[in-house]
């Protein structure tokens, strides 16, 4: 019997797997493409891509977010920098 990984539904469970895939941190407008790129996800908002943006943004700042700024503009998942 195999077992799928559920697709992600909301637009930082789509960051975080676009992340997770990723071999090195990605710039924001890359996160964002490839978002938009997974079939099933649509982030709610005018602008998806902004959307998407967003997301990572306020979630580096908080103190345990998913996601770690490298560089400017420039994200990873915060347990790849982990001890």
């Amino acid at each position: 019997m195999t077992t799928t990984t559920p697709k992600p539904t909301t637009a930082k469970q789509a960051v975080v797997e676009v992340l997770r895939l990723a071999a090195e941190p990605l710039k924001s407008a890359e996160i964002a493409r490839s978002v938009l790129e997974m079939q099933g996800v649509r982030p709610a908002g005018m602008t998806p891509a902004a959307t998407v943006d967003a997301t990572v943004a306020v979630e580096h700042r908080k103190p345990n977010g998913l996601f770690m700024r490298t560089a400017p503009g420039t994200y990873t998942l915060r347990e790849r920098s982990d001890p």
